[in-house]
């Protein structure tokens, strides 16, 4: 990239995204800008990319994170930081394989006729074509990604972080194996953690069954189920020990309806005395809760239905139920207890139902051996960093989350019943018995020396969240002492969504405490979800996600970027999508365009040299006081995060101050004759200065648009010829000397009065053309110097001509006067020879006739008592809005009707 001042503007009148965001990206990756250079003498910025699917595709909260991600990165760059923004990708144990069995349903296959290698394989193919999609399509958003270090969570490296952390927790006695009821899917065949389920409300039917008494079958206990297929495995019948309707029967004995079997009346205080009929069926090995209630009561724990979801073959299950699925077996059961005469009552009941979140089969709770974490004390660490602030949650809300989590957190279900993933590292001898936890398959048992072959690998895989858990530390090489890690670790910031706070976060940072003894990040941010227009959740499935690829070749990607940012993460948690915001982002792009055209054709030839700041104008102090408070409020706003405001000051500041108002008054500086004196050189200078130091400042946020004209943007003697990239240049700092109060308030008050004459123009709609006659009047002598020294700006801006400004004179007949005095000033336009008077007054009359019918039409409907009784209340606000805005158009109309009167009588 040179700093050659004779590089011509661009060409074209309108920002083209595609083509300048094609160019950069092969640029950058090419010259491969975004390798890791670290320098020891820098202060150090690092972030753990949350790791996306090898199944996913880019979707919107992908590019919202990655966007705000890639803001801090570039801000931290130029600020002078080595920076590591480390990327990579996850095997996602669960989803892989469904897509995989997927592909093999369609050529008739299926995992089992493969085998667990050959099917391995197939993944691995699968992962080699498709598997790096998501990274390519990153590209496009423009992300600075370490792009020579993306991880896998398969790569042997990282497979070695797993097993030393799986043999340390099991060799010091945190995972065990436990025979307990878990989350079990049918549909994908594996166990799920609690927080793998989706619990949605869901319509169904509570049964209530009379359960015999065995002493006395003519009297029964009623028992109130959701499930009733269930019954076959219950093993007591439970009432509240406080319960006076059932204190008589515990300690005896019902029959099992539709079985030969008896069980057992208890008390226990998990019993609702309000819930149904206050008596429970007790059924351990299909329900968690229940299962609690066995182990207090020593009671058995039979399994009546299969992995597969269906009722077993076993004598504990009538005959004509035995291989029947699951919910027709619920069904059948109700039918057989209907004509036996025990079905006392079945009444539509909606409850919450989990879900498997992959596959979105009802979850079987099931009995089954798996390996667990014992939380208890792994948790107490963690828990302590957020409550001490080590580390900290953006917004401070949603450690109140993590808290409440880690606090009543369970011992952690680690096994999955898959093929692809981590398989779990423990090993048995066939001969003798012995298990233990190996980092490296042994060669032989250690106890009693029989050979490999002897000894089998638990079948099971790790939940893909064990994996996750090591992502920040295992990344930069751990357990290896490495470089990365030395310099990198602790990460500064991890940028995340709400929904895997506790999936997700709080397990890094018990993995990190628990085997680096710190913590893995100091700042968690929780971005917002990005909702359908209407606020519903975008589901691919459901056909109402947006896809931002699509976004970004239509608005291109640093419109998407610049609302991503204005998005942040301190407002609102729920963000709807408005695409119009994007229109208006390329708008914005397109408006930072044409000043970069205007800027760059006055810059040519031009060679950066200091301001020389006692030959300033108003105007070019006025700019670069406001430059300067922008830069200020920057560094404040990106040290709290608060990307919102970031925007917002970059939005106003470039749209407004620079483009509406200096470039117009630089053109009027510029075309005196004087400009080829020392004026014109220093309107060029802070032309250059301003426009060159918003580029760096808007290059987080927008990298391609500011890539591109930087290019083109002569370089002072501070960057050498083959200078990369703007990446590299110094984000702009604040020069309190360039702050001035004295020319904010001149120019101010100079754009209110402009602004004043504007919207009289626009009020008596005075052709755009046309020059006006503006008479002003002010009392106060500073402000009278003011105005007289901006009335060359006042009568350029405002197209006024003649412009007479005095301290005091008599209005002529049919004058249009500003609405408001600016501060002393009052300000006139004379109408009678700027506009056909009868004409105007004819359009107002006619629109005041169409404002009152439709006052008419919205009053007659808040009149209506029904409406305000039923209709939504966001309507009624609309329409006493909308009424609102009718008067306030009439009073305007009456005015300007007002005005005009004078020619009639005149």
């Amino acid at each position: 990239m040179s700093n050659n001042s004779n590089v011509p503007p661009p060409s074209s009148n309108a920002y083209l995204p595609q083509a300048v965001e094609g160019k950069w990206t092969e640029y950058w990756h090419a010259n491969k800008v975004f390798d890791l250079d670290v320098n020891p003498d820098k202060p150090r910025f690092s972030i753990a990319l949350p790791p996306p699917n090898i199944t996913g595709n880019l979707h919107m909260g992908h590019a919202l994170n990655g966007t705000l991600q890639d803001v801090l990165i570039r801000l931290k760059r130029m600020q002078g930081y080595n920076v590591l923004w480390q990327p990579g990708t996850d095997h996602a144990g669960i989803s892989t394989q469904m897509v995989v069995e997927r592909k093999l349903k369609k050529e008739g296959l299926n995992r089992r006729q493969l085998g667990r290698e050959k099917f391995t394989e197939k993944v691995w193919e699968w992962r080699k074509q498709y598997g790096d999609q998501i990274m390519l399509q990153y590209r496009t958003l423009g992300v600075s990604f370490g792009w020579d270090r993306v991880a896998f969570t398969m790569d042997p490296s990282y497979v070695k972080a797993i097993y030393r952390a799986f043999v340390i927790l099991y060799k010091e006695g945190y995972i065990y194996r436990g025979n307990r009821v878990t989350n079990w899917c049918p549909r994908c065949l594996t166990s799920l953690s609690d927080l793998e389920v989706e619990h949605e409300e869901t319509k169904g039917f509570l049964y209530c069954i009379n359960y015999p008494l065995k002493d006395d079958p003519t009297k029964s206990l009623t028992v109130a189920t959701t499930r009733p297929e269930t019954m076959f495995g219950d093993v007591a019948v439970a009432v509240h020990p406080d319960d006076a309707r059932y204190k008589q029967y515990v300690g005896k004995e019902v029959m099992l309806p539709l079985t030969g079997r008896t069980v057992p009346v208890i008390a226990d205080h998990y019993v609702e005395k309000d819930f149904g009929t206050g008596a429970l069926k007790i059924t351990p090995a299909h329900d968690a809760n229940d299962f609690e209630v066995g182990v207090r009561h020593k009671l058995d724990k039979p399994v009546v239905i299969d992995q597969a979801g269906k009722l077993m073959d076993s004598e504990l299950v009538p005959e004509a139920l035995r291989g029947v699925e699951r919910f027709e077996a619920r069904e059948k059961t109700a039918e057989m207890l209907s004509e036996v005469g025990l079905l006392a009552e079945k009444r539509e009941y909606n409850n919450g139902v989990g879900h498997c979140e992959r596959c979105h089969t009802v979850i079987e709770p099931l009995l089954s051996d798996q390996w667990y974490v014992s939380m208890k004390d792994l948790a107490k660490p963690a828990i302590e960093v957020v409550e001490e602030g080590r580390v900290q949650f953006v917004p401070d809300r949603y450690a109140a989350t993590y808290l409440d989590w880690m606090r009543n957190i369970r011992d952690w279900c680690i096994s999955r019943q898959l093929w692809w993933g981590h398989r779990i590292p423990i090993y048995t001898c066939t001969k003798c018995g012995h298990m233990d936890a190996f980092e490296d398959a042994p060669q032989h048992c250690p106890k009693c020396n029989a050979p490999a072959s002897e000894i089998s690998q638990d079948e099971d895989v790790l939940d893909t969240w064990f994996s996750s858990a090591l992502w920040p530390f295992a990344t930069l090489g751990w357990p290896e002492k490495t470089t990365e890690l030395k310099l990198f670790y602790p990460t500064t910031v991890l940028s995340t969504a709400r929904e895997i706070i506790n999936l997700w976060v709080a397990r890094m940072i018990f993995t990190s405490m628990k085997f680096l003894g710190t913590i893995p990040f100091k700042h968690v941010l929780i971005h917002p979800v990005i909702q359908t227009t209407d606020g519903k959740r975008m589901s691919k499935s459901k056909g109402n996600a947006v896809d931002p690829l699509d976004m970004i070749a239509k608005y291109g990607a640093d419109a998407n970027r610049f609302w991503f940012t204005s998005v942040g993460v301190k407002g609102d948690q729920d963000v709807r999508f408005r695409e119009e915001k994007l229109e208006e982002y390329k708008r914005f792009a397109n408006k930072l365009w044409n000043a970069g055209r205007f800027v760059l054709t006055q810059l040519e030839g031009f060679e950066p040299h200091g301001i020389d700041v006692s030959k300033l104008t108003l105007a070019d102090r006025w700019i670069l006081h406001r430059y300067n408070v922008v830069l200020d409020k920057l560094q404040m706003y990106f040290q709290d995060y608060d990307f919102d405001n970031v925007a917002r000051e970059l939005h106003e500041f470039t749209w407004s101050a620079f483009c509406d108002w200096y470039l117009e008054i630089a053109k009027i500086q510029l075309g005196q004759a004087q400009a080829i004196s020392e004026t014109g050189n220093q309107t060029k200078a802070v032309l250059h200065t301003v426009f060159e130091g918003l580029l760096r400042a808007l290059h987080p946020i927008m990298p391609f648009i500011t890539e591109e004209l930087w290019s083109k943007t002569p370089k002072s003697q501070y960057y050498p010829k083959d200078f990369l990239s703007i990446m590299f240049a110094p984000y702009p700092r604040p020069d309190e000397n360039m702050i001035d109060d004295d020319a904010e308030e001149k120019i101010e008050f100079i754009i209110r009065v402009i602004r004043s004459i504007r919207n009289i123009r626009q009020t008596y709609n005075v052709p755009a053309s046309a020059e006006a006659e503006v008479m002003i009047v002010c009392q106060d002598e500073s402000e009278m110097r003011c105005l007289s020294d901006g009335a060359h700006i006042i009568g350029r801006m405002a197209k006024a001509n003649p412009l007479d400004i005095s301290m005091d004179f008599t209005p002529p007949s049919m004058v249009a006067a500003a609405c408001e005095a600016v501060s002393s000033v009052q300000i006139y336009v004379p109408l009678a020879k700027l506009i056909d008077v009868d004409k105007s007054r004819e359009k107002l009359h006619q629109r005041r006739q169409t404002i009152q019918k439709d006052i008419a039409k919205v009053t007659s409907q808040l009149d209506r008592p029904e409406f305000r009784e039923k209709a939504p209340q966001d309507k009624v606000n609309a329409l006493e809005n909308q009424l609102s805005e009718l008067n306030r158009q009439i009073e305007s109309v009456d005015s300007q009707l007002e005005v005009l009167k004078a020619s009639e009588t005149a």
